[in-house]
């Protein structure tokens, strides 16, 4: 570590400093030096360097020193080991025995490298985690999100190598060949599983729309697929399960013909009752299968009792109106009518909701629109552009108020308002918002009106600020919403293309439509799900909201839940209480359909809220069981690295060791800090003071 001091001021001061402090402390003892019999006499030297060396101090510390440090690091190279802990190699296992075999030998491997490399361990499966546990029981795999998360993490940093221990299939995200393009570190495969096609009969697909309406009827199709089962029979079988019983709906036989077989079973489904729908579709189980899991698939539907239609009005035409038009009808409760300012003739009074995209305008200000929409007391939701007039937006609505320079913008992306409270958005959907690409906004001042609820803020480069860039409010009856940029459609391109569906867009946009959409809820106790149908890896999470007499939010009371399964078992919950209403964590449930019921006192009123909500079964480990090494071997290959079988990780040991071009890299850290920050220095100035004032009390002076 090499350190270094320099001034503030001109060095040239330092000789002002010393000739000032000599004099002071001269000075002060310059009797002591001619009359013996002071009691100083004999220390006289002593205390003046004493008092010469603290008047020096200070007056150096005037002249503002700065410590300047440079330390020098070394950084061995990263090894990252990724464990696929999924389902699918639980399932290529023949006994606890294989798992705990797997485990060891990949904890062998990872204290071989320890000495030379910094190894740290994920496990690959629905998310990339730390390693805490040998249990094999992810609901899926991301192998290119794992890829994804070393990148991020590792950005800039010494990566050797990745060791990816896996049995190559996967699920979800992209192929990791695509997502490691750019990789520059080796990669190495550890294959694990079984390559042979097994016997099995599964369902592979079920297409079905999530939403149906009452007196409706909806199509059920199933892709059933058969491998090394010729010659057999099966019959798919559709029921409806209310109450923990199933009621028979149709079913269907075939000759399974080949060893590769493959077919569809379609249904059509009369819907009778609002609420959600619990049907299980399932297939023979035949002697010599894999695996019984994947002959049954739950489905859930939520039924409605009626469509909603929403006007979408924009100043002109943009990618933003598709994304935000096939997001709100990917929900069946509502339809989209488009429109063009320029050709309005819409009856506001028949929507439930105007999104006005990029108006008013430049062009257009939109009066007429804005005239019915207040006279039919209807919500609205506007998206601003770089077409939209300023002035006017301002006037319109209450919520935000932007004084932006028209002619500059800023790319912004989104970050999660911690504190809002009108809806929840799922874990999944918050873990993508972060990465969205930016939206186009206009650059200059952003304020909130108080009442305003900010759901995202901008984030503007690297630098988070409290500038609001979807925001809710309300003027009197009618609800609004404003989006401060453009771009939406780039949020949907880039969900589908990591994550291969639109879900996280669609629950932004269909949260924001539900929320405008719905008639101001004036109960005094309000409980919400985030979701009406869950996965069996997502946790179930409710808010929850209490009113006083003057419709303040409130939470001084407890609020109690009770979830009961279609067995009529009961889990007893209590909510927990965050600033100023409650939020509750149910943990993960199996399959199948539930009802809540949330209770709670306020004075001497009592309330409670029913609801249901049902999770369904991903089962995306059970529909490919066979290993991929191709994959594997592809994978490794295109970087310089080898496939091996958990039996030859000593292998990856030894070549990784061996690789001379794998070294720590030196850093130098570079320090500044300035002298007068630094306690040290004063702890020594009042030594020294003191020293000093022992010596004279010692010596007998005053």
């Amino acid at each position: 570590m090499n350190t270094s001091i320099t001034f503030e001021h001109s060095l040239w001061l330092i000789i002002p400093c010393l000739i000032v402090a000599g004099l002071y402390a001269f000075v002060l003892y310059r009797n002591d030096f001619k009359q013996e019999d002071t009691p100083f006499f004999k220390y006289r030297k002593h205390l003046t360097t004493l008092r010469f060396l603290t008047v020096l101090g200070i007056l150096l510390l005037l002249l503002s020193p700065f410590i300047k440090s440079r330390n020098t690091e070394s950084q061995k190279p990263i090894v990252a080991l990724l464990i696929d802990k999924s389902e699918s190699i639980r399932n290529a296992f023949k006994n606890k025995t294989d798992t705990i075999v797997y485990f060891d030998k990949l904890n062998a491997l990872r204290k071989k490298l320890e000495d030379k490399f910094e190894v740290v361990t994920f496990t690959v499966g629905d998310k990339t985690e730390a390693l805490v546990n040998n249990t094999l029981n992810a609901k899926a795999s991301n192998i290119s999100g794992a890829f994804e998360q070393i990148n991020d993490q590792f950005y800039n940093q010494n990566i050797g190598a990745v060791v990816l221990a896996s049995d190559g299939i996967f699920n979800q995200g992209i192929n990791p060949v695509y997502a490691t393009t750019n990789a520059s570190y080796n990669i190495y495969t550890i294959a694990v599983g079984d390559t042979t096609i097994p016997k099995d009969l599964k369902i592979e697909n079920v297409f079905y729309n999530k939403i149906a309406y009452l007196n409706d009827q909806f199509a059920l199709k199933a892709d059933i697929g058969a491998t090394n089962l010729s010659g057999n029979t099966v019959t798919v079988s559709l029921s409806e399960v209310s109450e923990g019983k199933a009621r028979p709906l149709g079913s269907k036989s075939m000759l399974v013909n080949s060893n590769a077989f493959y077919t569809t079973a379609d249904f059509i489904v009369p819907v009778t009752k609002t609420g959600i729908a619990h049907y299980v579709i399932s297939v023979t189980n035949l002697n010599g299968e894999i695996t019984y899991k994947n002959n049954t698939r739950d489905i859930f539907i939520e039924v409605l009792d009626g469509r909603q239609k929403i006007l979408l009005l924009a100043n002109s035409p943009h990618p933003d109106i598709a994304a935000i038009k096939t997001a709100v009808e990917a929900n069946k409760n509502y339809s989209v009518d488009v429109q063009f300012i320029d050709d309005y003739t819409a009856k506001i009074a028949a929507y439930s909701l105007v999104i006005l995209h990029q108006l008013p305008s430049n062009t257009n200000n939109a009066q007429r629109v804005i005239t019915d929409v207040n006279a039919a007391k209807k919500s609205a939701w506007f998206i601003a552009g770089t077409l939209s007039n300023l002035g006017e937006l301002n006037k319109l609505q209450n919520t935000i108020a932007i004084s932006g320079n028209i002619n500059k913008y800023n790319n912004v992306t989104p970050t999660i308002n911690k504190d809002f409270t009108l809806f929840t958005l799922s874990e999944n959907t918050q873990n993508a918002i972060v990465k969205f690409p930016p939206l186009s906004v206009f650059y200059g001042d952003y304020k909130s009106n108080p009442t305003a609820k900010t759901l995202f803020n901008q984030k503007i480069n690297a630098v988070n600020t409290d500038y609001p860039l979807l925001s809710f409010g309300e003027n009197g009856e009618q609800k609004n919403a404003i989006l401060c940029g453009e771009g939406l459609w780039r949020w949907k391109l880039y969900d589908f293309m990591q994550n291969k569906n639109n879900e996280a867009f669609q629950e932004i946009v269909s949260k924001t439509i539900q929320y405008l959409s719905v008639e101001t809820d004036k109960r005094p106790f309000r409980v919400n799900a985030a979701k009406t149908i869950f996965s069996d890896n997502e946790a179930i999470q409710f808010d929850a909201q209490l009113y006083n007499a003057n419709f303040e939010m409130v939470n001084g009371t407890d609020v109690d839940m009770k979830i009961k399964d279609e067995a009529g078992k009961t889990f007893d919950f209590k909510f927990n209480k965050n600033d100023n209403y409650y939020t509750l964590n149910a943990g993960f449930l199996p399959s199948g359909s539930y009802k809540y019921s949330a209770s709670t006192k306020l004075g001497a009123n009592a309330y409670k809220v029913d609801g249901q909500f049902s999770v369904s079964s991903l089962q995306l480990e059970e529909i490919n069981t066979v290993a991929d090494f191709k994959l594997l071997n592809s994978l490794a290959l295109a970087h310089n690295g080898k496939m091996v079988s958990l039996d030859e990780t000593d292998k990856i040991a030894e070549e990784l060791l061996a690789k001379k071009e794998l070294k720590p890299i030196l850093y130098d850290k570079f320090s500044t800090e300035s002298a007068i920050n630094l306690k040290w220095i004063f702890a020594l100035l009042i030594l020294l003071l003191s020293l000093e004032w022992f010596i004279r009390k010692w010596s007998g002076g005053y």
